[in-house]
């Protein structure tokens, strides 16, 4: 912990002195960026600026802003903890952004981040005729209940389900449904895939689980050893929750449904393993083949 002294001796006084500070600190201990920022300024810009409860816009007006000594030590320890322990700045500030949207995150959960989110901004069009025709969305393995939230928005009349194994995780997703004010519109379910969803179909189901494989979880950077096991690994080649997602989807989807699955760099894996699945690989700004969708007629 620091001391008064220490704050002292530092000699850091305005929000620019501490976004320097702490990218020097991010890069002599060599932190690994994996949860939304490019490079070390992005950064300390997000933490020393959501840290303070500052927009993103407000830093061309406070970038001389002096920080006061009880401010100063609290951010300067969470630099520490970022450079040193490597905990991830979401975790550290309890906020992630997807889109633009914020989400409160702990190490209860996954931090929130998934291609699938840029393909709700356009309501998966051109699989998707009309947004407001969808009524009935299942997130599966929803973790903070992010994307269910953004289907909820996208999808108006949509009876949204997020179902999660993990309850820590379902009472972080219901801190963001009180935080959207969708607590009465949205349902959330404990259930091991689709065990406790016996009898409920969707127009769409959307997934973002594990798909780490046996040798990437021996193998993870510090910073994403703080997120849940439970939220990465799946076994040797990634797919063991796919497989048992695949085998059950369909009775879960009405005519005409949509399974729509974040497989981070699986598709060789997928396509493997499934040859006689029809996978279309959905394209998003930065990437080509990170989520596969498949309709129910081709389960």
């Amino acid at each position: 912990m620091l001391t008064e002294q220490d704050i002292k001796d530092c000699r850091l006084e305005t929000i620019r002195d501490v976004i320097r500070y702490a990218m020097t600190r991010f890069e002599e201990e060599g932190i690994f960026l994996g949860h939304g920022c490019a490079d070390c300024y992005e950064e300390a810009y997000f933490l020393v600026l959501r840290a303070l409860k500052l927009d993103f816009s407000d830093l061309e007006r406070f970038w001389d802003a002096r920080l006061t000594a009880k401010e100063l030590k609290r951010i300067l320890e969470m630099i520490e903890r970022r450079a040193v322990d490597k905990v991830p700045t979401p975790y550290l500030l309890n906020e992630a952004w997807l889109t633009d949207h914020v989400f409160y995150c702990d190490e209860r959960v996954l931090i929130p981040r998934s291609y699938i989110a840029e393909l709700l901004q356009d309501a998966f069009d051109p699989w998707v005729d009309d947004p407001e025709e969808v009524t009935s969305v299942l997130d599966l393995c929803t973790g903070s209940g992010c994307l269910g939230i953004l289907a909820a928005e996208t999808f108006p009349n949509a009876k949204v389900d997020c179902a999660d194994i993990s309850p820590d995780a379902l009472d972080v997703a219901e801190i963001n449904l009180a935080n959207y004010g969708l607590t009465d519109e949205i349902e959330l379910v404990e259930t091991d895939l689709f065990n406790n969803l016996q009898g409920r179909k969707y127009d769409i189901i959307i997934s973002n689980p594990p798909y780490v494989t046996e040798e990437a979880m021996d193998n993870l950077t510090d910073e994403f050893k703080h997120e849940p096991e439970l939220a990465l690994g799946a076994g040797v080649d990634g797919l063991d929750i796919v497989r048992r997602m695949l085998a059950e989807a369909k009775d879960h989807l009405n005519d005409g449904g949509l399974l729509i699955v974040e497989g981070g760099d699986g598709r060789e894996a997928c396509e493997e393993a499934f040859p006689e699945l029809p996978f279309i690989w959905l394209s998003t700004e930065n990437e080509e083949d990170m989520v596969f969708l498949l309709r129910k007629e081709d389960l």
